[in-house]
């Protein structure tokens, strides 16, 4: 009796959390999936059309083959029905991956820490999941948060499989491999797996046509409300260097943010230098980006209230995300001020990437590398 007494606030606590993901999931279902396409005509290509020379033919495909195959196990079913069993599946992995940051956080005020977090986080991540429907950053940030846990017990070929799979999603995720650098040990054996792992995913389409690197200057439209127009690119398309330029200094930020302050912000640094560079500014950037923030605020600092969190989605909630189809005729208020100051937009957008990284950079040095070692010592495990 008193072993349920002690698990009734977890009990409760977990189906508020997912009263809650479903209310938001269902306020955004009306206009949802809107990027889904992409991932079902991808998948085409790559299983009924280009094949390997996939991203020499259609170099505007920026995600991994992984999330294509991964769409492409929907395709038996009617094209309605798989979408919205992917829009299911993506809106659960919300709440899913913190129930899986839970055992990370420090026990003091854990529970209290991580609904909060959930309230904080789970509207930003259905825009995300259902509103948009981007499969490929679902799954990176979800590969990234099984790496996470892998790196806490100790399991370096688990932590470099999950690193493998979450670039073969999402490029971008390769800002996340310095998650290799906190292991004790194996990390060898880790990052070999993880190149291992990103060449089997990427290698085929390379060597099959090396026009498959014409992707890294994809005919991709360069935004006013971009963090590259802020940083002084200019033009109607991206410049040839912007993606190089993500693929190097996202990885290149987190391994000092790693070296220096441990694993708590390696999340976060990566996702804000790939947004300070991005080319766009879309709405679904708010679920990756406040995930890693939340990474950051329950991993990283004592806080309950998750302060870079709801700065993070307080910064790219855009108005529209929910009735994106009358934002036109609106001529006062917030859209319409969003629409008529775009640079505006990217100057704050861009502010906010350096904010987040001068603060994990300059936040007191973790103890997250003990609570890591505690957590390979069997039974010493923390339990929400």
């Amino acid at each position: 009796m008193a072993v349920h007494r002690g698990r009734l606030p977890v009990i409760v606590s977990s189906a508020f959390v997912a009263a809650w993901s479903v209310w938001w999931a269902w306020r955004m279902w009306p206009d949802s999936g809107v990027s889904w396409h992409f991932s079902v005509d991808g998948a085409n290509l790559l299983l009924h059309g280009s094949g390997l020379n996939l991203y020499a033919d259609a170099p505007w495909l920026q995600t991994g083959p992984l999330s294509l195959v991964v769409a492409a196990l929907l395709s038996p079913l009617p094209a309605n029905v798989g979408k919205n069993v992917a829009l299911v599946a993506m809106a659960a992995a919300g709440p899913l991956l913190l129930a899986a940051l839970a055992p990370l956080v420090a026990p003091a005020g854990r529970l209290r820490r991580i609904i909060i977090a959930a309230i904080v986080v789970i509207p930003a991540w259905t825009v995300l999941s259902v509103r948009w429907g981007h499969l490929d950053d679902v799954l990176a940030m979800t590969f990234a948060i099984v790496a996470l846990r892998a790196v806490f017990a100790d399991r370096p070929v688990l932590a470099g499989v999950a690193l493998a799979a979450a670039v073969a999603t999402k490029p971008w995720a390769v800002g996340f491999l310095p998650l290799l650098l906190v292991l004790p040990r194996g990390r060898l054996r880790a990052a070999a797996t993880a190149a291992a792992g990103t060449a089997m995913a990427w290698a085929p389409f390379v060597l099959a046509n090396t026009l498959t690197l014409s992707a890294l200057h994809p005919p991709i439209g360069l935004s006013p409300s971009s963090g590259l127009h802020a940083l002084g690119a200019r033009g109607v398309m991206t410049p040839p260097w912007g993606r190089t330029a993500q693929l190097l200094l996202s990885p290149a930020a987190a391994i000092a943010a790693v070296l220096s302050r441990g694993l708590p912000g390696v999340l976060l640094v990566s996702v804000a230098v790939r947004l300070a560079l991005d080319p766009k500014d879309n709405a679904y950037y708010i679920g990756s980006a406040a995930l890693a923030a939340v990474v950051f605020d329950l991993l990283g600092t004592g806080w309950t209230i998750p302060w870079t969190t709801i700065a993070t989605i307080v910064v790219f909630w855009q108005p529209f995300t929910k009735d994106f189809v009358n934002w036109q005729q609106k001529t006062t208020g917030l859209n319409h001020w969003w629409f008529a100051h775009q640079e505006a937009v990217g100057a704050i957008h861009l502010a906010w990437a350096v904010a987040v990284v001068v603060l994990v950079f300059a936040w007191p040095h973790s103890r997250v590398q003990n609570s890591r070692r505690d957590l390979t010592v069997p039974g010493n495990v923390p339990r929400p």
